[in-house]
This record gives structure tokens, sequence and C-alpha cells, in this order.
């Protein structure tokens, strides 16, 4: 293991943080359409993801330790889950980033005016974000794969 996938993985474990935060905090929000439950139940899955990969990162790669079966399914469905997320992120802050007027226009309909410095410093951190996310979930996946033998049942 190096030193760039335990920075990746410190970095995906603070925005994991920030994420629980928001989940709770936008609860009442997240439960109000399907489209808003299909957002929770992403962010969930990314949660979940930061929670296993480093528990992963803990227990196999840093202590050699024997661990459950589950763990590597609990890896893998919301790394997926968490892959996809990361990949639409991406595509999305690209767009907009090569064309936040739209972002704007749609956010002036809404009530809310932000300087177009804001909104593609907001837009970078985002897709750094979904970056991150992206070859962190892709390295896991090599790790366990690598390390196999450590998931007994």
């Amino acid at each position: 293991m190096t030193i760039i996938y335990k920075i990746l993985s410190l970095l995906i474990n603070i925005a994991g943080i920030f994420l629980t935060i928001c989940l709770v905090l936008s609860l009442p929000m997240l439960v109000s359409s399907p489209l808003n439950m299909l957002s929770g139940f992403m962010l969930i899955c990314i949660i979940l993801y930061t929670w296993f990969s480093n528990k992963f990162q803990r227990q196999v790669l840093q202590k050699q330790q024997v661990v459950h079966k589950s763990l590597h399914d609990w890896i893998r469905v919301n790394g997926i889950v968490s892959l996809i997320y990361s990949v639409v992120i991406i595509a999305g802050m690209l767009v907009f980033l090569q064309q936040p007027q739209t972002l704007l226009d749609q956010m002036k309909t809404m009530g809310v005016i932000i300087p177009v410095k804001s909104i593609q410093l907001m837009l970078a951190i985002l897709l750094t974000f979904g970056i991150v996310l992206l070859v962190h979930i892709i390295w896991t996946f090599q790790l366990v794969k690598k390390n196999i033998a450590f998931f007994k049942s």
C-alpha cells in the first residue's frame, strides 16, 4: 500500500464524514420524492463504501488480519454504486465547467444568485471528489482481489 492510496483514503474518509452530516441534515427532504430517495440511496452507498474500505485498509492491508467474506461483499456492492455515482458526477461537472452559464441560469430561476467564480470553484471541487472517488474505488477493487485470501467465511 502506497502513500498515495493512504492520502486518497483520507480524502474519501473526510468526504464520507461530510456526506454523513449532509445526509442526516437533509433526511426530511430525501424522503419527499423518489428522485430524492435515489440521491439519498447513492449517498448512503458512498458513506458505506468509505466505511468498509477504511475497515479493509485497517484490518487487511495494515494488520494483515483475516476478515469475514461479508466485508468483501459490502465493498463490492457499495463500490459499484459509488463508481456509477463518480462517473455521473465527473461527466456532469465537466459539462457544467465548460458551460457554467447553464447552471447559473438554472439557479437564477430558483432565486439564487451566485458569482461565476464561486460556481466554478464548487464544480472543480465536485469534479476532484468524483475523480478521487473513482481512482480509490478501482484501486480498492484491485487490492481486494490481490488480498482475497484474507476473506474467510
